[in-house]
């Protein structure tokens, strides 16, 4: 196990999702322009149920790896065979959905789709152990490099195809690949045996732990994902891919910098689970630093969606302007909010995580409902911004008062005038003129007018400091 700080650590896996979001948005931005925003509807389908499926395969072994570093590797073999077997299982099960899914959605591309993504179904069991046990001893650099080698080469794959007009099938051979690459590289790394297990045995190795962070992972998954499956199809593939769109550039901001932090929190954040003050003030330390992260993103997000989407994407995916707008009115509280399921996980309180996730669920189906009902995407988009903002709340709830027994309402006055400054910006960028039909004009006359407001904030509301470290934390 590598003895690296979680500064350290951070800094790894900054250098991961970085370069992998280059990537990944350098990629986007050219297929965007060779394939039509309905291939990227099939596609946004296809990769929630072969997500759903994958959560199949982890079925806990990652987490009890990760938190258990003293696990025997004979137990680690044990759960190596086990996911490889789950891996089997679900690479057929995602042939039988061949036939149904594309009844569902009428249309027949998704038989040929799901014969091809079987394949991911098992790669992805084949790597979950390996990837835990780099996780587990600390190798971030290892983890970032494997990362955006991988990305690289399957996204010019996929480039090269969608020049050859595959079209939704280039997507598809982007993420075969990069899943074969990964595979291939784990085992080279580290070749794990086979071995023989009872499956009493296994499920004594995940434990009650690994069995709440299973259901939450299903019911958050289906939170996240819940709007795609009903916009396409009540909507259809071309709306989809363009609330698609603007849901993965909504997102963008978590992995710039709050997943850079989520990533590496557990295996550090454990050492703190019977100290519940010292826990607390850790949480709220990153609190802070992620809610003057969070501010400028939602400012800039919310003023400039439209320009955003139309330089980066081409003038064709216009509408997802509007969606990525509604969307970033919970831009703030989830970039804040990012981090309490690490905390939960080092407290070993999976069961807390189970009930957020039941409450979260509920709400996303209650904004999904009103948007369905009212025919409008936009109406939809704007609910689930804010049934987002509610879960913050309610997570917040759960983890300070019922698992810490701590006050919410002093957490919450340490975020208030952050809250307050960064809706109320929004709000008044509602009444905004058009500035300019030239969006690389409309957009740097926004930037500048995001910029002198959120200096002027920091400043007044002496939060200089911390606006510092993540300026240091950027140039590094």
């Amino acid at each position: 196990m590598e003895n690296i700080s979680i500064k350290q650590a951070a800094i790894y896996n900054a250098v991961s999702k970085y370069g992998t979001m280059v990537v990944q948005l350098g990629l986007t931005m050219v297929l965007s322009r060779l394939i039509l925003p309905e291939a990227f509807g099939v596609i946004a389908i296809m990769t929630v149920i072969l997500g759903f499926l994958n959560l199949f395969s982890d079925m806990g072994l990652g987490i009890s790896i990760i938190q258990h570093p003293e696990m025997p590797e004979e137990d680690i073999e044990r759960l190596f065979s086990f996911s490889c077997m789950i891996g089997i299982i679900l690479a057929f099960f995602t042939i039988c959905l061949a036939y149904p899914l594309s009844i569902f959605y009428n249309d027949t591309i998704y038989f040929n789709l799901c014969i091809l993504v079987s394949s991911i179904s098992f790669l992805h069991s084949f790597n979950v152990v390996p990837n835990a046990m780099l996780m587990r001893d600390k190798k971030f650099k290892i983890i970032a490099i494997r990362t955006i080698i991988c990305t690289l080469f399957s996204g010019i794959f996929a480039v090269f195809l969608a020049w050859r007009d595959w079209g939704v099938y280039a997507l598809i051979a982007q993420s075969i690949l990069s899943a074969l690459l990964v595979t291939v590289w784990n085992y080279i790394l580290n070749p794990i045996k086979i071995r023989f297990f009872k499956t009493r045995k296994v499920i004594s190795l995940l434990g009650k732990y690994s069995l709440f962070q299973i259901l939450f992972n299903f019911l958050n998954y289906f939170t996240r994902n819940l709007d795609n499956i009903l916009i396409g199809k009540y909507f259809g593939p071309a709306p989809l891919g363009y609330y698609n769109k603007s849901y993965t550039m909504y997102l963008y901001p978590n992995i710039i910098f709050a997943s850079v932090i989520t990533g590496v929190l557990h295996p550090f954040i454990r050492d703190y689970k019977n100290d519940y003050s010292k826990m607390y003030y850790k949480y709220l330390q990153i609190e802070k630093f992620l809610s003057i992260i969070g501010i400028f993103t939602m400012m800039v997000t919310f003023t400039c969606a439209t320009e955003i989407i139309v330089i980066m994407f081409g003038d064709n995916w216009e509408p997802a302007g509007i969606y990525l707008r509604c969307l970033s009115i919970c831009m703030w509280t989830q970039m804040i909010s990012s981090v309490s399921g690490s905390i939960f996980l080092g407290l070993e309180r999976t069961d807390q995580i189970f009930k957020c996730g039941i409450i979260n669920l509920l709400l996303l189906i209650a904004s999904i409902f009103i948007g369905v009902c009212f025919s409008s995407l936009t109406i939809l988009a704007i609910c689930v911004g804010m049934s987002y903002n509610l879960i913050f709340l309610t997570t917040n709830y759960i983890l300070l008062n019922k698992t810490m027994h701590l006050s919410l309402t002093k957490f919450l006055k340490a975020l208030m005038n952050d809250a307050l400054f960064v809706f109320s910006f929004c709000a008044l960028t509602l009444f905004f003129p058009q500035i300019s039909e030239n969006m690389f004009l409309s957009l740097i006359i926004k930037l500048a007018i995001c910029m002198f407001a959120y200096l002027t904030y920091i400043f007044a509301s002496n939060q200089k400091s911390t606006f510092f470290s993540v300026i240091k934390l950027v140039k590094r």
